[in-house]
């Protein structure tokens, strides 16, 4: 793709954090973009504003003025009144992961993070330590890093950190994007079935991964976590060299000895047998200490001495809605976690009781996913919600993504709860929701809401509501 500086580039469906952050790398790089979404919102729409590029809310033919190429988010579909007037028109289009890999990749050593699971937490904190490390990486994160004031950067640096997504690129290009991100070291963090609005099963989720091992270069690298049963059997006719990482046995790079901390957890760093020492995480939970020894994997693949990733390690502040403490009020603890997964939930559950031991924990949960439109995950999330003392289940935002699946059935999924002995609800309105939790919750409590959506605004409600001090 040839641009030349000044070329005018529009972004559609620009508000979401990878676009948004797409749209402020290439103005940097001297182009003239401009974006539209269907709904204009913080905090993307916010950095947008303050970067100058204009943004309309709401797709309309004429938003395409005299652009040189449009971008696609991978959100939008045929009959798109800016989709159509693109193809009617013949205007050049491409989706986000090929703009990345033309305009920013080729030319750099591409660190991509895979997993389920822990990708924009690893993310983040690869691309700290490498940072810290001195080394100037350039980094695209989907999430809002509370190390920086921004979820991207470009730096001078050899290395790009990128996250690397399973999910579709765009409405023609129904593979995953991380097809497109050239990775020179490859972390591979965990592997299981999700986007069911994608693939079929983990068969075809496995398949996809074998194919992007197969894109590492021999002088590469491929970390991989040598404790998850489908990842190990994936390495086997890896291309590239292979190093694990793990707190089981048989893994290259090892946490041992792990101690929660009441702002986060201990332990001590095993590489090839021979120890690190002990290195402290300000986040809790053993799904974080794996993402920490995925970055530190990488820190010590680029040459980092152990003291100044130990130093750095410390200084991470980790990434808003990931166990994200919002605040404290009445001695009820307020916290934020993005957790749309079975998985995802009893590991952020388990970090909880291991932070607040002997708390009640109540879990609000926003079934806001694509895949959690679906009733795929409605057993599993019985038995994760188990580690909660109090579950109340909102309503599924766009139940039509279920297509031909049988339908998520909050009601259902609260009744089995309270079949297991816990207390469990489905409150369908966030206001309601706000009322119950005000009503019932007492000092000493934990609250945690969880989802990949806005769940109508509950955070701030709840922090409002319960006068929360930060």
């Amino acid at each position: 793709m040839l641009l030349e500086p000044g070329a005018r580039i529009h972004m559609i469906a620009i508000c979401g954090t990878a676009m948004g952050s797409l749209a402020g790398m290439l103005r940097e790089r001297g182009f003239r973009i401009t974006g539209s979404d269907a709904h204009v919102y913080p905090p993307m729409s916010t950095l947008l504003q303050q970067l100058g590029i204009p943004l309309a809310e709401g797709y309309a033919a004429e938003h395409l003025g005299d652009c040189d190429l449009v971008i696609v988010g991978n959100a939008v579909s045929r009959g798109n009144p800016e989709l159509e007037a693109t193809l009617n028109r013949r205007i050049p289009y491409l989706s986000l992961p090929e703009v990345l890999r033309d305009l920013f990749l080729r030319d750099r050593c591409p660190v991509v993070i895979t997993g389920t699971h822990g990708k924009t937490t690893t993310t983040a904190l690869t691309a700290h330590l490498l940072e810290q490390g001195g080394l100037d990486p350039s980094f695209l994160i989907a999430g809002a890093p509370r190390n920086w004031d921004r979820p991207y950067r470009l730096g001078t640096g050899e290395h790009f950190v990128i996250e690397g997504d399973e999910y579709d690129s765009a409405y023609y290009l129904k593979i995953a994007k991380f097809f497109f991100y050239l990775p020179r070291v490859l972390v591979i963090n965990n592997i299981e079935f999700d986007h069911a609005d994608i693939y079929r099963d983990l068969t075809e989720i496995e398949r996809a991964f074998r194919l992007l091992i197969n894109t590492v270069p021999q002088n590469g690298l491929i970390l991989a976590n040598g404790d998850d049963p489908v990842v190990r059997p994936l390495l086997a006719n890896a291309p590239a060299p292979v190093e694990t990482f793990g707190l089981g046995d048989n893994v290259d790079l090892a946490a041992r000895g792990l101690e929660p901390e009441p702002e986060g957890t201990e332990f001590t760093v095993e590489w090839r047998g021979a120890s690190l020492g002990r290195m402290t995480m300000p986040l809790p939970g053993q799904h974080n200490v794996r993402n920490a020894l995925a970055a530190l994997g990488v820190g010590l693949h680029v040459g980092l001495a152990p003291t100044t990733l130990q130093q750095s390690l410390a200084s991470f502040r980790g990434v808003r809605r990931r166990l994200d403490r919002l605040g404290v009020a009445g001695g009820v603890t307020i916290l934020d976690d993005f957790a749309h997964h079975p998985t995802a939930v009893r590991a952020t559950l388990e970090a909880i009781r291991a932070t607040y031991p002997g708390a009640r924990i109540i879990a609000l949960f926003e079934p806001a996913s694509a895949t959690n439109a679906r009733s795929v995950f409605e057993t599993q999330y019985v038995d994760a919600f188990l580690l909660a003392d109090e579950v109340i289940i909102g309503r599924v935002p766009r139940p039509e993504r279920a297509r031909s699946d049988p339908p998520f059935d909050p009601g259902r999924l609260a009744a089995a709860m309270r079949a297991a002995g816990r207390i469990a609800v489905h409150v369908p309105e966030t206001p309601d929701i706000v009322d119950r939790v005000a009503a019932t919750v007492r000092p000493g409590d934990v609250v945690v809401i969880m989802s990949n959506g806005a769940f109508g605004g509950l955070a701030n409600l709840l922090l409002s509501r319960l006068g929360a001090a930060v």
